[in-house]
C-alpha cells in the first residue's frame, strides 16, 4: 500500500494530495460567536482558503457514529464533551508522511489541548489492529487518543482522501459542524515533492480561530 493511501480502495485526488481542498464554513447565523465572514475573512488573510468556501458539513446533536477503540469498545468520537474543537488526524503506521508529522502533531497538542482541544489519531486501515497500533504511539511517543475506522464510517462522512489529513469540528447549535479538512501544513505539496519547510500552517492556524 502507497503512503498516502487510505485503505479500502480510497485514493488520493489527482493534484490534490496533500492539499487543503476542503475548507468550509458556516453560512448560518447565531449559531457561532465566529461569523462566517470573520472565517472567510481569517482563513483568506492566513492564506489557507484552497477551495471555494462552501456550507460547513454538520452532524445533528447526538448523531451516534461509532468507530472502535483499542481495546475494541465502540466510540462515538463526535459526542462533544464541551471542547472548543475536536481535531481528528487520519494516519496510518505504515505511511512514512504521517510518520514524519509526529513531531509537530505533538506540538499542536502541547499548545491547543489546554485551550479546550481535543485531539484523536484516526487508524483507517482495517488490518492493522490494536497492538500493532499500540506499538506505532509508543514508537512515535503519541499521548493523545487513538480510535480505529475500519469501516471508514468517519472516513465517509468527513470526505477524507489521503493519510495525513487532518479534519476539525466545532460545537455549534445544531450540533457539531466540520470547518476544515485538509494538510496540516504545506511541506508535502504532492508524492515526491516537498519544500524544505512549511511555509503555511493550515491546522494551526485553524486551531487558533477556533480555540
Amino acid at each position: 500500500m502507497k503512503a498516502g493511501r487510505l485503505g479500502l480502495g480510497v485514493k488520493p485526488t489527482p493534484g490534490g494530495n496533500f492539499g487543503a481542498d476542503h475548507i468550509a464554513v458556516s453560512k448560518k447565523r447565531g449559531e457561532s460567536p465566529l461569523s462566517t465572514h470573520r472565517w472567510a475573512v481569517q482563513l483568506l488573510l492566513g492564506g489557507i482558503l484552497c477551495a471555494a468556501v462552501a456550507p460547513a458539513k454538520s452532524t445533528p446533536a447526538g448523531q451516534q457514529l461509532e468507530l472502535l477503540d483499542l481495546t475494541g469498545h465502540g466510540v462515538n468520537p463526535l459526542a462533544n464533551d464541551g471542547q472548543k474543537a475536536t481535531v481528528f488526524v487520519f494516519t496510518r503506521t505504515d505511511c512514512p508522511i504521517s510518520n514524519r508529522y509526529a513531531p509537530r502533531l505533538h506540538k499542536l497538542y502541547d499548545k491547543f489541548s489546554p485551550q479546550g482541544v481535543a485531539f484523536w489519531l484516526v487508524y483507517v486501515d482495517p488490518h492493522q489492529g490494536a497492538k500493532a497500533i499500540e506499538q506505532h504511539m509508543r514508537e512515535f511517543s503519541y499521548r493523545f487518543g487513538a480510535l480505529r475506522d475500519p469501516n471508514h464510517a468517519l472516513v465517509k462522512l468527513t470526505g477524507a482522501q489521503v493519510t495525513p489529513e487532518a479534519v476539525v469540528f466545532v460545537p455549534m447549535k445544531s450540533g457539531l459542524r466540520m470547518v476544515y479538512r485538509g494538510r496540516i501544513d504545506d511541506q508535502y505539496v504532492d508524492f515526491g515533492v516537498t519544500r524544505p519547510a512549511p511555509t503555511t500552517h493550515d491546522l494551526e492556524n485553524v486551531l487558533e480561530i477556533s480555540a
